[in-house]
């Protein structure tokens, strides 16, 4: 067991300090606030950062969950095989639901991952109906 030796000395200018001879030359001694600093900073950090990508580990399954779910279409939709000379506004307009050509046109689109205006003869689209 190591026992230290502190004494108070007073300068030249009348000051008082304290001399040590607790450690070794170049060795540094820290106190119980000093070691709490060194470790515990870092402990905390790795810890935080732990808890937040568990926390987008359990997002990203529960995100994935609901995007595989089976629930039902947000539109009722039928299929319809495209004729040679249809456009997707003679498809939407000749559905007949009174509503506006332009919006058909845009929900016919987005059901069938449309990236232009281009179908094909044979082509099959997935087309909104009146519910």
């Amino acid at each position: 067991m190591r026992h230290s030796h502190t004494s108070f000395t007073t300068s030249a200018a009348g000051q008082a300090y304290v001399a040590s001879s607790a450690g070794a030359p170049g060795r540094l001694n820290l106190t119980r606030r000093g070691r709490l600093v060194i470790l515990g900073v870092p402990a905390l950090t790795l810890l935080v950062a732990a808890l937040v990508g568990v926390a987008l580990l359990v997002g990203s399954f529960v995100n994935m969950a609901q995007a595989t779910s089976h629930g039902a279409p947000g539109v009722a939709a039928v299929e319809v095989t495209v004729a040679p000379g249809d456009t997707l506004w003679s498809v939407a307009s000749g559905l007949g639901t009174g509503e506006d050509t332009q919006v058909l046109i845009t929900q016919i689109a987005e059901l069938n991952d449309l990236t232009s205006s281009e179908i094909h003869p044979g082509q099959t689209l997935y087309v909104p109906v009146a519910d």
